[in-house]
C-alpha cells in the first residue's frame, strides 16, 4: 500500500526515518496524554496543541501554514526527509498527521500499520523518552487548497450528487441513538451523509484491511466516482477515511476540518437521524 509502513519495515528503517508520535486523548477523555511505550527514536507530534489552531472555536483545527511549517521544522524535518507518523491507539490520530503533511505539499510521508499498538505486541524497540532534535529542519510548507472545507463547503453541497460526505464516526452516534461525547452536540448526522465507521477499516489483528476490502467499505457505503468529504467528530478519525479513499484512487477529498463538533451545536444547519420516535 502507498500509504503504509509496517513495524518490520520501520524496524529496519529506523535510523533512515523521522518518526513521530501522532497520538492523543478521545473526547470525552480527561488527563494527560501519556502513552504506554514510546518507540525508539520517535518524537512528539502534538496535534492537540503545536499543531493546532491557537485561535479556533473548535477542538485540534487546522494551524496556519507559518505555524506548521515552524513546528515541523523544530522537530528538525526537512524536505528529503522520509516520516512515519503513528498513534496510541493503533490507528486513529496518525492519519491526521498524515494528511496535515499531505496538505502541507509533503509527500513522503506513512502511517505505521497497527501503530504502536502493533509495535508493543511484537515486542520492538521502545526509548524511555522523546527523542529531540539537534538543530532546525528546513521543511517548507506549500499548502494545498481543498484538503481542509469548512462548514460552508459543506453546505452547499448537502444537495450535489456529484459530492458524497462520508462520517467516520460510529453508527450509534451517526443515527442519533447515542450521545456525543461533547457537551452541547444534538445527536445525529449531517444530511445526505454516510457513515463509514472509522475502526471497520481494520482486520481482528488491529492492522489495514486489504485494498480490495476497502474499496467494498467505501462502495457499499455508496462511493462510485463522486468527489468525497470526510467528517467526525472533529476532524481527526475523517481522516482516516482520506487515507483509505486515497489509497483506493478517489479523488478529489476533502475533510471538514471542525467536523460534529462544529455543525452539532449550530441549530441553523440541518441535521439528521435514524432514531426512533419517542
Amino acid at each position: 500500500m502507498k500509504n503504509i509502513k509496517s513495524c518490520h519495515w520501520l524496524l529496519n528503517n529506523l535510523d533512515r526515518v523521522v518518526i513521530l508520535d501522532c497520538g492523543m486523548l478521545k473526547a470525552g477523555t480527561k488527563g494527560h496524554y501519556e502513552p504506554p511505550g514510546i518507540i525508539a527514536g520517535a518524537k512528539r507530534f502534538n496535534i492537540s496543541k503545536t499543531f493546532s489552531d491557537p485561535d479556533g472555536r473548535f477542538p485540534s483545527t487546522m494551524c496556519s501554514a507559518e505555524q506548521f511549517q515552524q513546528g515541523v521544522r523544530e522537530l528538525g524535518i526537512s524536505q528529503q526527509d522520509t516520516v512515519i507518523v503513528y498513534d496510541n491507539f493503533g490507528l486513529f490520530s496518525a492519519a491526521r498527521g498524515w494528511w496535515m503533511f499531505k496538505s502541507m505539499g509533503f509527500e513522503q510521508v506513512y502511517v505505521l500499520d497497527g501503530g504502536l499498538v502493533k509495535w508493543l505486541e511484537l515486542g520492538l524497540p521502545l526509548a524511555s523518552q522523546y527523542a529531540q532534535s539537534a538543530q532546525p529542519g528546513d521543511f517548507i510548507a506549500r499548502p494545498r487548497a481543498g484538503y481542509f472545507i469548512d462548514k460552508q463547503a459543506v453546505l452547499a453541497a448537502i444537495d450535489d450528487p456529484s459530492v458524497l460526505l462520508l462520517d467516520a464516526r460510529s453508527p450509534a452516534r451517526f443515527s442519533g441513538q447515542e450521545s456525543e461525547p461533547r457537551e452541547g452536540m444534538r445527536s445525529g448526522h449531517i444530511p445526505g451523509s454516510a457513515n463509514v465507521h472509522y475502526a471497520s477499516v481494520l482486520d481482528d489483528s488491529g492492522l489495514l484491511k486489504p485494498k480490495a476490502q476497502l474499496r467494498a467499505l467505501l462502495s457499499d457505503a455508496g462511493v462510485t466516482n463522486q468527489a468525497l468529504q470526510f467528517s467526525c467528530g472533529s476532524g481527526i478519525t475523517a481522516c482516516i477515511l482520506a487515507m483509505i479513499a486515497d489509497e483506493c484512487g478517489f479523488y478529489p477529498l476533502s475533510v471538514y476540518d471542525a467536523s460534529w463538533s462544529e455543525w452539532g451545536q449550530d441549530s441553523e444547519v440541518p441535521v439528521a437521524t435514524l432514531a426512533p420516535e419517542s
